[in-house]
């Protein structure tokens, strides 16, 4: 098992709302997750999708919408 280390920070309610959606969306496929749980899984995979690229991290959905928009 690989080691892990703790992690302590605070998010706005709407960010926390949005995690435990994702856990009650993860429950109803029968798995037993806590809200940790759900944060380590979206962590990862927010690391993986962006590689830590600024351009991909820093841009809002709505700008990159906008962004394409122009392009046809």
């Amino acid at each position: 098992m690989e080691a892990s280390k703790q992690f302590s920070f605070r998010l706005p309610e709407a960010l926390v709302e949005r995690v435990e959606h994702c856990a009650h969306e993860i429950r109803q496929h029968g798995l037993d997750v806590t809200r940790a749980d759900v944060v380590r899984l979206l962590l990862k995979h927010a690391l993986d999708a962006t590689q830590c690229k600024t351009s991909l991290l820093l841009k809002s959905p709505s700008a990159r919408r906008s962004s394409h928009r122009g392009r046809q």
